[in-house]
């Protein structure tokens, strides 16, 4: 069976396929020949590897990415229909697929936004793109035949999907951590050291937050309210940022008040966050819109507790009272709550509580699984030879 793998960037360094390219060599053996179409590819062409380059035309990634998708369907669209093979995209990028592989999904973003116009920021830069992708959602779903399988990184999502109307088998494949990285002993290795290079007091309650940038879709904005809030209330906290570029950066802090930024630490992007991270006591992650956050997987490996709101994913790592707790969407409330548990003592209490996360063994086998399963019901509808 020939296998066909649709994405811009099959590489290492992106967040949809890091753990599919380093789950690559394990489930190799199942097809004869894997067709790569993407833009970049890390893969090695050799033993019935092939790589169809698609070269990225447009610098800005959001409009290369929809003219990706046009190229791509239509060269999918003059593959013969049927055979012995299985035609696998992240998202909806063709209108047809035997896999959808989904770490997003737009519709439900432009929900979310719907929901919390007042508190939740989408500039029209960023929500056209939005509706573009969202309208390609939905001619998937109307088009999807009876074959497909949805490969979801969250059950939530998984579910708000097929709730939508989308045909098919559904799959949680949840995302993948690197424990190498991400465990207790950073913890002990770092801690002590990285809070001293901050300036950082044995006494104060350090929270963080960690993100590539997309400041105020990932809840930045209220996450440094309730942090004034609980300062206001007497609780020696600060808040350490990780995450964007300078300009970013720049651009949220000439937003904040005074008494916002004293309680605030921007890093900016780093290196080996891990080290960075272990300097706080927990994650606060107030995020308006994720599917399964990687930040929210790799602070529960390092120990540290999390505090979320139900957006989708938040599900699949968070298991109250053990490993964090769920906060409401208004600032008061999410004071109120991180309050308690520094009362109580909770906030800084190490935990190993990694919810449905999976380390890249447990990732390999999961998927090695579904696509035999997909390979199965594939051959299982070829007509007869």
């Amino acid at each position: 069976m020939r296998l066909i793998v649709i994405d811009p960037n099959v590489t290492l360094g992106s967040p949809a396929m890091r753990a599919w390219v380093g789950a690559f060599p394990m489930i190799r053996e199942l097809f004869e020949t894997v067709e790569i179409w993407a833009s970049t590819c890390e893969l090695q062409e050799a033993d019935g590897v092939t790589w169809k380059r698609i070269p990225q035309r447009i610098p800005t990634w959001t409009f290369h990415s929809l003219d990706f998708q046009q190229r791509v369907s239509r060269m999918a669209s003059a593959l013969p229909s049927g055979g012995d093979q299985l035609v696998q995209v992240t998202g909806c990028g063709v209108p047809t697929a035997d896999i959808r592989y989904i770490h997003y999904w737009n519709r439900a973003l432009l929900e979310e936004y719907a929901s919390r116009r007042e508190t939740f920021p989408l500039p029209i830069q960023k929500r056209l793109p939005a509706l573009l992708a969202a309208r390609v959602e939905r001619a998937a779903i109307q088009t999807a035949s009876a074959s497909d399988s949805w490969w979801v990184v969250s059950r939530s999502l998984a579910e708000k999907i097929k709730a939508s109307g989308a045909k098919g088998d559904f799959e949680v494949l949840p995302n993948q951590y690197d424990p190498s990285r991400f465990n207790p002993a950073v913890r002990t290795e770092w801690r002590e050291r990285m809070r001293a290079g901050y300036g950082f007091q044995p006494d104060e309650h350090i929270l963080t937050f960690s993100a590539f940038g997309h400041f105020e879709r990932k809840g930045l904005r209220q996450a440094v309210e309730a942090v004034e809030a609980l300062r206001r209330m007497g609780h020696p906290v600060r808040f350490l940022i990780l995450g964007g570029s300078p300009a970013t950066v720049e651009r949220f802090r000439q937003t904040m008040t005074p008494e916002q930024r004293e309680g605030c630490v921007f890093a900016g992007l780093v290196d080996a966050i891990e080290r960075h991270l272990v300097a706080a006591d927990g994650l606060l992650f107030p995020s308006h819109f994720e599917a399964f956050s990687l930040a929210e997987i790799e602070a529960a490996a390092l120990g540290l507790r999390l505090y979320l709101t139900p957006h989708y994913g938040s599900e699949m790592i968070l298991r109250e009272p053990v490993n964090g707790c769920m906060l409401p969407w208004d600032v008061a409330g999410m004071a109120r709550a991180i309050a308690a548990d520094i009362t109580a003592g909770r906030l800084g209490a190490v935990h190993h509580e990694l919810g449905e996360a999976l380390d890249p063994p447990a990732y390999a086998a999961k998927l090695k699984t579904l696509y035999l399963a997909a390979i199965a019901k594939k051959r299982k509808l070829l007509p007869p030879t």
